[in-house]
């Protein structure tokens, strides 16, 4: 064409592919925003559970190794629908939607303010993964060794995405119960401007706490499912091949 360079017209992209991509620049700009303001504290907390959760489950089935076996048949019902005979990619798929529903629970759990129960989902996957230690070493393996090859090629992936689940359903937790505690001080301070604490606390905390429900929609959208769909392939197609 007249007066375009040549190649000119292949660097430029798509409109709606340009539009799509600022989309996401500013999904991610806001994300990183949220992990700075408020998950980055809640991760810690769920990181720290999760060590718990493996300490106590590794010392208690290493104290009674009798009950390893009942608690070792309860995890594996809870992964009967896991078909580990089936092809890679069946499998990568199966182990993506299990994950997937069992962070979604967990983020969902945070819709009760003031109890925080996403953190003990952290705790139950650290517990298990301490029962699995527990079961290794009676039988003689060399634990680090087995975990660095069955657990770790996924897990620095499953995990972080498993905790960032948390860390939303934490902050989700704690938004709620700020909101209400907010409504209750409104009241009892009978909606009157008096300029004091009660009046700015529930202004503050509507603020502060405003689109709660979107934040976490969007960060387990572009952050904890994005990460747990590259965990389940690499679970499915690597992990077995380091054995």
């Amino acid at each position: 064409m007249i007066g375009l360079e040549p190649g000119s017209m292949l660097k430029e992209k798509p409109p709606f592919l340009a539009r799509a991509a600022d989309i996401l620049r500013g999904l991610y700009r806001e994300e990183r925003a949220m992990w700075t303001a408020h998950y980055k504290r809640y991760f810690m907390i769920a990181a720290r559970a999760l060590g718990i959760g493996f300490v106590v489950g590794f010392v208690y089935f290493m104290v009674r190794p009798e009950q390893e076996k009942q608690a070792l048949a309860f995890l594996m019902k809870a992964l009967k629908d896991i078909p580990l005979g089936a092809s890679p990619l069946d499998l990568a798929l199966t182990l993506f939607y299990h994950n997937a529903r069992a962070s979604a629970l967990a983020v969902a759990a945070g819709i009760i303010p003031f109890a925080c129960l996403p953190a003990l989902d952290p705790i139950a996957n650290g517990a298990a993964l301490g029962l699995l230690a527990s079961v290794s070493k009676h039988q003689g393996f060399n634990v680090p060794l087995l975990f660095l090859k069955s657990v770790a090629p996924h897990g620095i992936i499953e995990l972080p995405a498993v905790l960032y689940a948390t860390s939303n359903g934490i902050y989700l937790s704690v938004s709620l119960a700020k909101r209400v505690l907010a409504k209750l001080r409104k009241r009892k301070d009978g909606g009157a401007d008096s300029g004091g604490f009660l009046e700015a606390y529930p202004r503050k905390a509507e603020t502060e706490t405003e689109g709660a429900g979107a934040n976490v929609v969007r960060s387990f959208m572009i952050v904890v499912l994005p990460l747990l769909l590259v965990a389940a392939f690499v679970e499915a197609f690597i992990t077995p091949v380091l054995h």
